[in-house]
């Protein structure tokens, strides 16, 4: 499974009722087609960076999870449906693995040493 994280901006005036409902819903959605949510941050209502439709606020929340993209598919599709949802991005989160070859390379490579010698002179 690879990690992804999906940001979804919701309308600022829902009940925050129904803002639960909603991050529940995509945490079943994650669980149900047997991915593993790594964590669900509810960022609150902020500033959008432009106005969609009539709103210049929305209520952002973040998902970290581990699925198969077949999951990003289904709950992207959801999004687009859900009235709720003013935007949303889905990005596969990199993996980071050291390589032995990338520690030996990054070791190897000598440091600059200061030299004593005086660069000869230019015409003078």
């Amino acid at each position: 499974m690879l990690k992804y994280e999906t940001l979804f901006v919701l309308q600022p005036d829902l009940p925050e009722a129904q803002v639960r409902e909603t991050i529940d819903r995509v945490r079943r959605l994650i669980e149900g087609m047997n991915g593993e949510v790594l964590d669900m941050q509810d960022w609150g209502v902020r500033e959008l960076a432009y106005q969609i439709g009539k709103h210049s606020r929305g209520t952002y929340v973040l998902a970290q999870y581990a699925a198969h993209a077949d999951v990003v598919k289904e709950l992207e599709r959801t999004f687009k449906i859900a009235d709720e949802v003013l935007r949303f991005i889905s990005v596969r989160l990199e993996e980071t693995k050291s390589s032995p070859r990338a520690e030996v390379r990054g070791a190897a490579r000598p440091e600059a040493e200061p030299t004593d010698t005086v660069p000869p002179d230019q015409g003078n």
